[in-house]
Formats: structure tokens, sequence, C-alpha cells
């Protein structure tokens, strides 16, 4: 019966000691972001998935701050049927490469409470509202980029070749 009664302490102890050493994530300060996939519903609406990651954990906006820029970017490129390219569209031909049409969003804050800030997770991005496709793109893609409070801008993704439909 003693014996029992130091196992059983034993297993306690153990149990608490394993479970005290959790893993501190080390990720950079740059965020980093994949592409998981967009979805489209009809012509109505779409979402683009994402997975990121983030050393800092400083992703997202405060909710004090009104004046920060959007932090989540999606750029409109539409294949060029005659050379099988992809090209940013310029919503005023003759204009800037500036003028590109980009969608922006602003992300909720999303860092961690806690002594730990690093955090990986996923950002969906419901598009309310199709993107505005110029009638002659028939086959188009978007870069997205993720930019973090402190102004780093992550690497940046494509989303696979999305095919509209009139």
């Amino acid at each position: 019966m003693k014996n029992l009664k130091y196992i059983a302490i034993s297993i306690v102890l153990s149990s608490v000691i394993l479970s005290s050493c959790v893993k501190e994530k080390n990720f950079p300060s740059t965020p980093s972001i994949e592409f998981l996939y967009y979805s489209a519903y009809s012509n109505d609406s779409a979402d683009c998935v994402i997975s990121f990651k983030d050393g800092d954990g400083d992703i997202g906006i405060l909710p004090e701050d009104s004046s920060s820029p959007n932090d989540f970017r999606l750029k409109y490129l539409y294949k060029d049927l005659t050379d099988g390219t992809f090209k940013p569209f310029d919503e005023f031909p003759g204009t800037p490469a500036m003028d590109t049409l980009i969608y922006s969003y602003r992300v909720p804050n999303l860092t961690p409470d806690g002594q730990y800030k690093a955090l990986d997770g996923e950002i969906r991005a419901k598009l309310r509202a199709a993107p505005i496709y110029y009638p002659l793109h028939t086959i188009v893609k978007f870069e997205i980029k993720l930019r973090d409070r402190a102004g780093h801008w992550s690497n940046t993704v494509t989303t696979n070749e999305i095919t509209v439909t009139p």
C-alpha cells in the first residue's frame, strides 16, 4: 500500500512537470504568410484564406487606432492572353503602376495575452461583394501581403488562377 502511494505521487509530480514544459514558438518578427485557398460563391462574394506566423504577435489593428492603413492587401492581376503572363491591372491605362487595383482590409487585433506573443493561425478575408473584374479578363489572380503594426510587410503570395464567369 505504501508503494502504491509513492507511485501515485510520482505519477502526479511527473504529470505536473511535463505539462509545465510549454514549448515556446520561435518565429521571426516579420510576418510570414502562405496561401491556402480562394473560394468564390457565384458572382456575389468570395473567401480568401491565408495562414500566417509572426514572432512578436503584432498582427491586426488595435481597437483605438483609426488612422493606421489597412494591413491585408489583395492586388488584382489579370492573365494577358497574348503572352500568358499575369499583369497588374491599372484602373486608368497610361497611369503609373501605383494606380493598380488593390483591395485592402483591416485585420482585428490578434496579439495574444500573456508573456509569449508569437502566434500562428489563419486569416480569412471575406469579400462581401465580388471583386470588380474587367470584362475582358477571363483569368485573374491576387497577390496577397500582410503588414504588422511595426510596419513589416510579409512575403507576397499569389492565389490560384481564378476563372471569371460573366
